[in-house]
């Protein structure tokens, strides 16, 4: 029964549209390649502040908490002051 009203409607299973889903994980990976090199050149030290902490906010690594603000090198989204 579900899949006759499917059918009727027109949808299939490749209907989606995932046009923009490679652009978007391709400026992603730009985005953590740029941050792994801050991190290797040693950033932006002048506006750091020892005294917070840094972790994703989805806590994707399990834990790990940083000394400076930026992208997540897991999953991309951006740290947040714990």
């Amino acid at each position: 029964m579900i899949a006759a009203v499917v059918a009727s409607l027109g949808f299939t299973a490749c209907s989606v549209d995932t046009s923009g889903m490679e652009e978007a994980a391709n400026d992603l990976e730009k985005q953590l390649e740029e941050a792994k090199e801050e991190i290797q050149e040693g950033g932006d030290t002048d506006t750091i502040d020892p005294s917070v902490s840094y972790q994703c906010p989805d806590d994707c690594e399990n834990g790990p908490v940083y000394d400076k603000p930026g992208p997540c090198v897991k999953c991309g989204k951006e740290m947040e002051i714990l």
